[in-house]
């Protein structure tokens, strides 16, 4: 007599397939979703990030009755630097701070921090934006934030501007921004708040603390490099290459024959976001100039922060006359929604 087996029957090709393909639909329908809610997520962070740095400003401003420099300027190039040192020990940066020697340190990775050899393991998770791919250490697009004697040795990459000003100048003021004398002809101007070798307390902001922008995000590309106000590290000022008198107590513009490159802030003159194809070194992309443009890897914008404190998303279709009237402090115009 035959016996009866006793085996369950088993899928076939065809449905495993069918099963196989359901899960691929699936999951191509979810990734996106989910790639959308860690984006969102990452969002919040970098605008928590900048929440932080208004504070420190904020608090900066209480202790000194100012905003830091922006970016300083003086007689030994590499121990000029920009407002991230000044705003360190408000936020809760202090070990770091302390060790700083601010007369005879340096603050140039390039050509080696000398005895302020903590910013090169110095690794603030504030001024990183996370969704930014390049992270706090990247001497692959930053190619000069490393020592030039020793590459191992690496200052971190900020992705956060502090705003000078912009040109042209919103109300056509000729006293307020250089020519095109700078390095990559790039111009630099002081009707922002964070400015060259000054510092500006919230009283000089006549346009409304709450209509201009005192830091914004840089931490996307140009170019598929990213070109940022980090060019030689992430803590150095002004560089005076051909030693002209500018500061902030002469007459602008500049005569031709003396430029600067800056690191920590940047003077506006383009479009969010903008991308240029050339590789040739424009005011826009070269890592030297005071116009490096504001960007993020947020779909669509970036994150600023107002004077007062409030971090406000800006979408990259924003008007550009609007745009400048944002980062000038006083150029007295009326701002359209933004």
């Amino acid at each position: 007599m035959a016996r009866k087996s006793n085996l369950g029957r088993g899928f076939t090709l065809v449905e495993l397939l069918v099963v196989i393909a359901i899960i691929g639909i699936l999951i191509a329908l979810l990734l996106p979703a989910v790639q959308a809610a860690r984006e969102a997520a990452r969002r919040s962070q970098c605008s928590n990030n900048m929440k932080q740095l208004g504070l420190a400003l904020h608090n900066y401003h209480d202790t000194m009755r100012a905003f830091p420099i922006g970016s300083e300027l003086n007689n030994s190039n590499s121990r000029a630097c920009n407002w991230r040192v000044g705003i360190l020990p408000y936020m809760e940066q202090e070990t770091v701070y302390d060790q700083i020697n601010f007369l005879s340190g340096s603050f140039w990775a390039h050509s080696g921090f000398g005895v302020n050899s903590v910013l090169y393991t110095a690794r603030i998770d504030g001024f990183v934006c996370p969704s930014s791919p390049h992270g706090a250490t990247n001497v692959g697009d930053i190619d000069l934030s490393d020592n030039t004697a020793n590459p191992s040795l690496v200052s971190m990459v900020v992705d956060y501007v502090g705003i000078s000003g912009t040109t042209p100048d919103p109300i056509g003021r000729t006293n307020v921004c250089t020519g095109d004398v700078l390095a990559s002809s790039s111009s630099n101007c002081n009707n922002g708040m964070l400015v060259p070798d000054a510092s500006k307390p919230i009283s000089t902001c006549r346009d409304g603390t709450s209509n201009t922008i005192l830091v914004a995000e840089q931490s996307g590309q140009v170019n598929g490099r990213e070109q940022s106000a980090n060019a030689l590290g992430a803590w150095h000022g002004w560089a005076n290459v051909g030693w002209s008198t500018w500061n902030a107590r002469t007459t602008l513009p500049l005569a031709a024959g003396g430029f600067w490159y800056t690191a920590g802030t940047t003077t506006v003159r383009y479009q969010l976001n903008a991308y240029w194809l050339s590789g040739a070194a424009t005011p826009a992309s070269s890592r030297y100039s005071a116009n490096t443009v504001l960007n993020s890897y947020h779909p669509g914008g970036l994150h600023v922060l107002l004077t007062d404190g409030s971090v406000r998303f800006v979408a990259e279709t924003i008007e550009m006359n609007t745009l400048r009237q944002l980062c000038a402090r006083d150029d007295g115009g009326v701002i359209a929604e933004f």
